[in-house]
């Protein structure tokens, strides 16, 4: 079983994101932890360079660099 940990967060950020939610989260909790982890997908920033080198290597192949 997972344990949890309180965070603080500003009152009128949680509003906020509470009226973004309509229906695309179950609650603000879920929302909190969906963001946190894409943000730590370790796959995500491998592909972001990945894409980058793809892009720098088709500019310099057209000769743009």
């Amino acid at each position: 079983m997972s344990q949890y940990r309180s965070l603080q967060v500003p009152e009128e950020l949680c509003q906020r994101a509470e009226e973004w939610i309509d229906g695309r989260f179950e609650n603000l909790e879920a929302l909190v932890c969906f963001t946190l982890q894409e943000l730590l997908r370790t796959d995500a920033r491998k592909l972001d360079h990945h894409e980058e080198e793809m892009i720098q290597q088709r500019l310099k192949d057209l000769g743009y660099i």
